[in-house]
């Protein structure tokens, strides 16, 4: 039986330990790994762009998916991954939305993830991704965080 896990990466260390997790399964199962990174676009750095919460002129979808693809490689070479062991996705729009969806498209078995652990004001506000994803991911979710 083949298994697929899911490991979104945002570049915070409790996705690294995450990922770090999803090998160990790897490691006991032989699944597939399927490392996903959902751009954030970044924020204009003037005074007019910050104030309207406009993306640098020189930002574009092709330069979010250059830089996804190159954590993601940095991601699994850091926990020492081969190549024929992952797929990559980098996949724009709301993280949570995204992370649900790739997971059913894909059929995973389970989403391996980390928590940034957000301050209470703000999960209380926007919500966390994470607790998002555990309650309508279509498979068992595993979230880690890795205190500061």
């Amino acid at each position: 039986m083949s298994q697929r896990i899911l490991v979104p990466i945002d570049g915070s260390t409790s996705a690294r330990k995450a990922l770090e997790h999803a090998c160990l399964i790897q490691c006991a199962t032989q699944a597939r790994i399927h490392l996903l990174h959902v751009p954030e676009v970044p924020v204009a750095k003037d005074a007019l762009g910050a104030m309207v919460g406009a993306s640098p002129a020189d930002y574009t979808p092709e330069k979010g998916r250059l830089t996804g693809e190159r954590l993601l490689a940095e991601a699994w070479l850091a926990v020492g991954g081969g190549s024929d062991e992952v797929t990559y996705h980098v996949e724009e729009g709301r993280p949570a939305h995204v992370i649900v969806q790739l997971a059913t498209d894909l059929g995973v078995d389970m989403i391996v993830m980390g928590s940034r652990g957000q301050s209470n004001l703000k999960s209380l506000v926007v919500g966390s991704v994470s607790h998002k994803v555990s309650h309508v991911a279509p498979c068992p979710v595993i979230t880690l965080h890795v205190p500061d």
